[in-house]
Formats: structure tokens, C-alpha cells, sequence
């Protein structure tokens, strides 16, 4: 099984279009992202801790989601790579079959996670444009209206208990 889906990268700019692609395949198990340098790693260990904590049962493949950021985005920057992590719990959680949705490759999602299962989502008008201009389903859990229309993250989740969603409305 493989997919894509489209998130954003901030820069100084505003937000830039990025495209998370991914398959499962029966190998040796396990979860490995790429892309993001020494920061794949941290995120890898949390999308994985956050899973176990939920005693979520992810079939015995390796899933591999791999990050297309362009040259033209600058240095990797901690503070923009966090927006990454929902999109990559998403994305996980999707290859994994644990999602209730038939594709993914016509939609955009953002956000940080924690630990704790708290999924912060910055959301403002040029996310939305980002969207509009690209022909994106937008997947959010805050009151946002969205050109295309809007998946709620909340009833994508609904199996998949204690996640928490929290709206950011003045994020870069």
C-alpha cells in the first residue's frame, strides 16, 4: 500500500507546500522516516510512543514515509519541523489501515504532537489558501471553513481515543 499526502513547511514567506509519500511493505518491521535529518529520528520515537500508549495494534510490516522538501526552504528548522509530526501520525496511522478514509492524496494536514496525544494545529488564512490554491481537502479539528471542504481530524480519530486537539489560530 502506498500514499501521499500534502502538508506545509513555514518559512519567512509563509507557508510552503510539502509532500509526505509513503508505502507498507512486507519486510522487516518497523517505522522509518526520511527527509529530515537528525529530526526524523525524534519524531519517529514519538509517532511510535504515541501508538503503543494507545495499545494500538499496527500490522507487522515496515512503513517508510519519506518528507520532499525542496532546497528553495532553506535549513531544516526544529520550529517548522514540529508541523510535520501530525501529518506524519496521520500519514502512520493510515498505512496501518487504522483510518477510516479511502485515500489521502488529495488533502493537507498540519500540526505538532506531543506525547500526551495533544495535537496543536496552526490555522490561519494562508493555510487555507494554501489549500484553495492546490485543490486540497483540508483535515482539521478547530472551527475553520476550508474552500473544499473540511475532514474533521476529530471523526477521523473517533476509534482512536485520547488524542486531544488543540487550535492555533496566530501560528506563522
Amino acid at each position: 500500500m502506498e500514499t501521499q499526502l500534502q502538508s506545509c513547511y513555514f518559512t519567512k514567506k509563509g507557508p510552503s507546500l510539502v509532500t509526505l509519500f509513503g508505502y507498507a511493505t512486507k519486510s522487516v518491521p518497523g517505522l522509518e522516516i526520511n527527509g529530515l535529518g537528525k529530526y526524523g529520528k525524534a519524531i519517529k520515537e514519538k509517532i511510535v510512543f504515541v501508538t503503543r500508549t494507545r495499545s494500538l495494534q499496527i500490522p507487522l510490516k515496515r512503513f517508510v514515509l519519506n518528507v520532499e522538501i525542496t532546497d528553495d526552504m532553506g535549513d531544516l528548522e526544529s520550529s517548522s519541523v514540529k508541523w510535520l509530526e501530525y501529518p506524519l501520525l496521520l500519514h502512520y496511522w493510515y498505512l496501518a489501515g487504522l483510518l477510516p478514509i479511502s485515500k489521502l492524496d488529495n488533502c493537507l494536514a498540519v500540526g505538532s504532537l506531543t506525547p500526551s496525544g495533544l495535537i496543536e494545529e496552526p490555522l490561519n488564512s494562508s493555510v487555507v489558501n494554501l489549500c484553495d490554491e492546490h485543490e486540497l481537502h483540508l483535515i482539521a479539528s478547530t472551527a475553520v471553513e476550508g474552500p473544499r471542504g473540511v475532514i474533521d481530524g476529530k471523526d477521523l480519530f473517533g476509534s482512536i481515543t485520547q488524542l486531544e486537539f488543540k487550535g492555533l489560530r496566530n501560528a506563522n
